[in-house]
């Protein structure tokens, strides 16, 4: 992906994550008798912060497979990358809280099945009773499910021609979001048609056509973000609300496209603070479901009459759980992530080494594995 269009993509998520973290802290907030004020009463749009999630990544997928081989390697390659970049440390942060849910079972407000916990760890969407909702043992994680889905949709499409795979991979979940019209019963439909996966194919729609050239002055992007905010301050404060893609997805999308375009326009003054946080994002957005209820204990004990405002303690919330972020991102989730980088790598290396013995032919097809 051009460098010039890394600063705003970070900067936004770490917008969007500390939206959400916000929201839950909002939520937090007043479970635990605070009372909530201006702050806490704006945080109730912090879940939009998923719309703007699921916008850049369909964004970043396009960017970062652009001019790149087209074929089963490359898509097993992406999606081999996508899981070693999504799945540790959400493996890592479910199991951490099956361990605490199973040594401090008073801490648990649900019953886990071994069925939950399977998909959970697979990213497979599981109904809750008939509750009509899914949520993993890891609460947060149900927008993996999401994002693993589109994954594998886009993996699919890297099997063919460019061109024609836009055209598929648009009408596929555009097809996808019509059926939902029928209103399906069973869950696993239900996810399937959610017109929530079109805010990916928004996304991919406008890296197509920033590839292409398109461009926009820095007045016009200024435009277009004030657009996005307004269109996120008109929609409704529910995250259940029934028209989600419309009042939030597409907001999310003006907010997001324009800020990339005011950047591209040279108009963009970033900030090396939100950066950072953009860096610990994912970390970030695993993390609050433990830092978020820890730090709320620990305030709760601390103020038992419910005297200091429930702004200061949501925006406190929000603060350590950036801080506990930041830190677990350094010492934990980078880490990780180098380590199994490298050994992909090493692995695709002496794969093309045997390759190379046994195959002279095979020569072409060990660059390109080098190449992803």
């Amino acid at each position: 992906m051009p460098k010039q269009v890394l600063s705003s993509v970070q900067w936004l998520r770490a917008i969007a994550a500390m939206a959400v973290v916000a929201y839950h802290s909002a939520a937090t907030v007043q479970i635990h008798g605070w009372k909530p004020g201006v702050v806490s009463h704006a945080a109730t749009w912090g879940w939009t912060g998923v719309d703007i999630f699921f916008f850049i990544s369909g964004f970043v997928m396009v960017m970062t497979t652009a001019g790149r081989d087209r074929d089963v390697a490359a898509a097993r390659e992406f999606i081999a990358a996508r899981i070693v970049r999504i799945a540790p440390m959400y493996w890592l942060l479910t199991s951490l809280m099956l361990v605490i849910v199973w040594f401090a079972p008073s801490l648990k407000t649900t019953d886990f099945t071994l069925t939950q916990a399977v998909t959970s760890y697979l990213f497979i969407p599981y109904e809750i009773g008939e509750s009509g909702s899914y949520y993993p043992i890891l609460y947060v994680g149900w927008t993996l499910t999401y994002e693993m889905f589109f994954y594998a949709v886009f993996a699919v499409s890297l099997c063919f021609a460019e061109q024609r795979s836009r055209v598929a991979i648009t009408a596929f979940f555009v097809l996808l979001a019509t059926l939902s019209l029928t209103r399906p019963t069973a869950y696993i439909f239900r996810f399937l048609t959610d017109p929530l996966l079109l805010e990916f194919i928004f996304g991919c729609v406008f890296a197509w056509a920033f590839r292409s050239g398109f461009r926009v002055s820095a007045r016009t992007s200024s435009v277009i973000i004030a657009a996005g905010v307004l269109g996120f301050c008109v929609g409704t404060p529910s995250s259940d609300m029934a028209h989600r893609v419309v009042c939030a997805g597409i907001p999310a999308a003006l907010l997001v496209s324009g800020a990339i375009l005011r950047e591209a326009a040279g108009g963009w003054k970033g900030s090396d603070l939100l950066q950072q946080v953009g860096d610990a994002s994912y970390s970030l957005y695993l993390l609050q479901a433990f830092t978020i209820p820890a730090f709320a204990r620990m305030l709760a004990a601390a103020d038992r009459v419910r005297f200091l405002p429930g702004d200061l303690i949501c925006l406190s919330l929000v603060f350590a759980s950036v801080l506990v972020a930041a830190l677990i991102y350094r010492s934990v989730e980078y880490p990780i992530d180098i380590r199994l980088r490298a050994w992909i790598r090493d692995y695709r290396r002496a794969r093309g080494a045997d390759h190379a013995v046994l195959a002279k032919p095979a020569a072409r097809v060990t660059q390109r594995d080098r190449g992803m």
